[in-house]
């Protein structure tokens, strides 16, 4: 279940509410919960949202195969739509699902010297960045499907990978990066990657997140080491077994949304951590509300369904103190009217990005953490 679109040479593309203490625990569950749908509610009929997270954020990934390649345009334009947080996404690659070994596509992944000069680019204009290295299967196969033939030698390769950037994201003072992204096949190993986000903290001084799939968060078990619960947001919010070819109503996204909000909400209280949305995106096409995460589809262009599908979210998750960010998927792309993509550069979708997350100005300042350990 991969969204993210093939890159070619130009592009075309893919803080916590305190508890409750005087209550009993279930008691305090049915308040908590209560709460959080009557505010959901709250925002259904709202003709504006003006309370985005601390990060509101988009992802920027460096999918051009030119190392030479100027994402400025595409920051600026972020910018424009009071993007405060750009997830830099860098992808490398593997074999295919059985491999081991980890590396950089001589064509797919960008040199060092290009994620630099990005980073650089994005502070230039006063916004901040999460480091966000994915994996990526040379025959297209899909990460979350993991099954390498030796795995000893692939955390032995995937620890280095994540080890590279996070000595990157220490030189740069980066304040957020992710130590992995959708591999739900191997998320069943917490032991392996309890040791792997220890060493990391040793070479590094941010914030942490893993970026689960959106129909596997509740698996995971070592968000307790991390501090964000990272999620991808391709919720089904149509049946997609129905007629995906009708558009539905902002309200009918609005109460699917809510559903995912009450379930969400509950296993926030269970890991008690900041919740993140590393991902959430929407192809500009039909059906795109049935399948958000079916990137190699190839359905009628619905310009406006996307944008629905925008401002449901944002009025479900408008003020919600819980979500510390939200990563929408992806600017990366040409964009316009003739697109079919992820991309909401030139659509209505950027404006409903801008709509909620408001003038662009500089993020918090970044306090540094404690020195890691030697």
């Amino acid at each position: 279940m991969s969204k993210y679109a093939m890159s070619i040479n130009i592009p075309m593309m893919r803080s916590c509410r305190p508890p409750v203490r005087w209550l009993s625990g279930a008691c305090a569950l049915l308040m908590l919960f209560g709460l959080g749908v009557a505010r959901a509610q709250t925002n259904d009929d709202a003709a504006a949202v003006n309370s985005p997270p601390e990060q509101r954020g988009a992802a920027l990934g460096l999918f051009s195969e030119d190392p030479a390649w100027s994402y400025v345009d595409m920051i600026d334009e972020m910018r424009e739509a009071g993007v405060s947080h750009v997830a830099v996404v860098v992808p490398y690659y593997m074999k295919n699902i059985r491999a081991v070994e980890i590396y950089a596509h001589p064509r797919h992944s960008m040199p060092m010297s290009t994620v630099e000069r990005t980073i650089a680019d994005i502070r230039d204009r006063g916004m901040e960045v999460f480091l966000f290295p994915i994996l990526r299967m040379e025959d297209d196969g899909f990460r979350g499907a993991l099954k390498p033939a030796n795995l000893d030698t692939f955390f032995k390769s995937y620890t280095d990978f994540i080890l590279m950037w996070a000595r990157l994201a220490e030189k740069l003072d980066i304040p957020l990066m992710s130590v992995g992204s959708e591999l739900s096949t191997m998320e069943v190993h917490a032991d392996r990657w309890r040791a792997l986000i220890a060493q990391v903290r040793q070479v590094y001084r941010g914030k942490l997140t893993y970026s689960t799939n959106w129909d596997h968060y509740f698996n995971v078990t070592f968000f307790d080491a991390l501090d964000y619960a990272g999620l991808t947001g391709y919720f089904e919010l149509q049946d997609k077994q129905g007629d995906i070819s009708q558009r539905p109503e902002v309200a009918e996204l609005v109460h699917s949304w809510r559903q995912v909000y009450v379930r969400l909400m509950r296993w926030q209280h269970r890991v008690q951590k900041p919740l993140l949305f590393t991902e959430v995106g929407y192809l500009s096409q039909e059906g795109a509300a049935a399948r958000p995460w079916e990137e190699g589809a190839q359905r009628p262009i619905d310009l406006e369904l996307q944008r629905r599908l925008y401002e449901a979210f944002a009025r479900v998750w408008d003020g919600e103190p819980r979500l510390v960010g939200n990563y929408f998927w992806n600017w990366f792309g040409w964009g316009g009217a003739d697109s079919n993509e992820y991309t909401p550069r030139n659509k209505p979708a950027a404006r409903e990005v801008q709509r909620w997350y408001g003038t662009a100005g500089s993020p918090a300042p970044h306090s540094a953490p404690a020195a890691p350990t030697p």
